[in-house]
């Protein structure tokens, strides 16, 4: 790293009982959670057996930002660090798990509010515990003409996903540019409102993007200089018709032309959203190859048919999605082998009308990812997930793949290898899949994410997010100029928060001189 740092302190045995009856009296004995099932949802859920490593000493669950605040004075005052989470149900990169062992994890899964849904100018504001799933269903309840971007799985924080840059697939699927306004809670307990936010009762709050002066909405994103406790989100009208469905090719090579396609259609405004494609190994691969659940004749059935499977949308009015459409059908012509596979629905369809395979492209949260993964795998399933920016090329895309495939089969392990599409780049989308029980396995996953990271660097690319373990590892690849992008974020976590109070180490990210023990 750019700088000489020591460890962050691990709080005495001592300092954390006097912690817990603070905190107690401040949120009652309900909202504080230190052992058994409460406090073990909160470490990283595939750390593995006998883990020691990014442990909570315990976990605070305040339901206003006014207990927020007053969380972060006592804090402040003992000493200790708080861990923030919103669901804490992001697992590929450790859940909930602090990166110093021993911070109090501070869960806003109890500021679940939906505080108001605008219909005319297409927003919500909501809190960091309201879940996919729970702004659907107001969205329904109340008939509102709008519609949502999901994840591939609908149990987690609309905030906590968008504010770790969270990518999924319709028209506002780059979840980070959907939110408009924060309110967050800085490490003094000042609370802070962003853009036109900062106007006392402002109608633009969540409309307009920008205030006065310096933008500060991205320094609260993969960051710990605050705690975000309520975001504007922008939400699509609920179009009168939905397009979606799959390109499929056959061949190693066609992956160039397909990407050339593809990139040239989202430029020109025919495909919307975030395309989504998945790398199917040639048959000519080892069906035995991974360890025990975890082989390639397993893996195989959670995979689209093709070498290449392109997942792609289209949403509006008829006639304008007719126009795309035909748009579409014209370019796929022109590749050679490509199958384009299309199902449409109306925009109000609900769960029971649309196929499992296209809820997420519809924007209906769901499970079904996790069970068929459950399914095939078993319970005792596990993910890391290697995430690379990469070019928009059809190179970069078989120069990564080749990666994973030749990585993971060197270590016996096996993963779904994908990429989304965000315009100009390419985010790899790679699950390496493994068996929380068996230790060896998950240390092994760690190395092999660690060596991809590394070889990926080679390149000029890194990730985008890691996995709370690698968050040093990956943010020491931003070396340009002897680490200066890393050395003034430290220069500004020492002006929003210089002991540490907040998070420390998330994505890579310390007051000075301190590091991580547990990296």
């Amino acid at each position: 790293m750019p700088m000489q740092a020591v460890p962050a302190v691990t709080p005495s045995p001592a300092l954390i009982e006097r912690a817990a009856d603070r905190f107690t009296q401040l949120l009652g004995t309900d909202a504080v959670h230190r052992e058994g099932r409460n406090l073990a949802e909160f470490r990283d859920p595939f750390e593995g057996p006998a883990a020691t490593a990014h442990q909570p000493s315990f976990v605070i669950q305040p339901e206003t930002v006014e207990q927020v605040q007053a969380a972060v004075r006592i804090a402040a005052e003992l000493g200790v660090h708080l861990w923030t989470s919103s669901m804490g149900r992001n697992f590929g990169y450790g859940g909930s798990a602090p990166a110093v062992s021993g911070g109090i994890v501070l869960n806003l899964r109890r500021m679940n509010r939906i505080l108001d849904i605008d219909a005319k100018q297409g927003f919500a504001l909501i809190e960091p515990g309201v879940t996919f799933h729970r702004l659907y269903e107001e969205l329904r309840a109340q008939d509102a003409p709008l519609m949502m971007s999901v994840p591939d799985l609908g149990w987690g924080s609309i905030i906590g996903n968008a504010l770790e840059h969270g990518y999924r697939y319709n028209v506002h699927g780059d979840h980070a540019s959907a939110l408009c306004g924060l309110e967050a809670v800085l490490a003094d307990g000042t609370l802070l409102r962003t853009g036109q936010g900062a106007i006392s009762n402002s109608p633009v709050w969540s409309c307009h993007r920008r205030g006065f002066g310096p933008s500060l909405d991205e320094l609260f994103k993969q960051s710990n200089f605050g705690v975000v406790t309520k975001a504007g989100l922008w939400l699509m009208p609920r179009p009168e018709t939905i397009v979606t469905g799959t390109i499929r090719c056959e061949g190693d090579g066609d992956i160039v032309p397909m990407i050339d396609m593809l990139r040239r259609l989202m430029h020109e405004g025919v495909l919307q959203g975030v395309p989504m494609i998945v790398g199917t190994p040639a048959d000519t691969e080892n069906e035995e190859a991974g360890n025990g659940a975890f082989t390639m004749r397993n893996l195989r059935q959670v995979l689209r048919p093709g070498r290449w499977n392109a997942r792609i949308g289209l949403y509006g009015p008829a006639r304008m999605v007719e126009a795309r459409r035909a748009l579409l059908e014209e370019a796929c012509a022109t590749l050679p082998g490509a199958v384009l596979e299309l199902r449409a629905y109306s925009g109000e369809a609900g769960p029971d009308e649309v196929e499992p395979r296209d809820l997420i492209s519809a924007g209906i949260p769901n499970q079904v990812l996790l069970e068929r993964l459950h399914g095939i795998f078993g319970p005792r399933i596990g993910h890391m997930d290697f995430s690379p920016v990469l070019p928009f090329t059809g190179e970069a895309a078989l120069k990564a793949e080749a990666l994973v495939r030749e990585t993971l089969d060197r270590y016996g392990l096996v993963g779904p290898f994908g990429l989304l599409l965000t315009g100009r780049s390419m985010v790899s989308a790679s699950m390496i899949l493994f068996d929380t029980a068996d230790a060896e396995q998950v240390e092994t996953t760690r190395n092999a994410v660690r060596e991809m990271y590394d070889r990926a660097a080679e390149w000029g690319c890194t990730g985008y997010r890691a996995h709370v373990s690698l968050v040093d590892h990956v943010a020491a690849k931003f070396d340009f100029n002897d680490h200066a992008l890393g050395k003034t974020y430290a220069r500004l976590k020492q002006a929003f928060d210089p002991a540490g109070i907040l998070s420390p180490g998330n994505h890579g990210i310390w007051p000075a001189g301190q590091s991580s023990r547990d990296g």
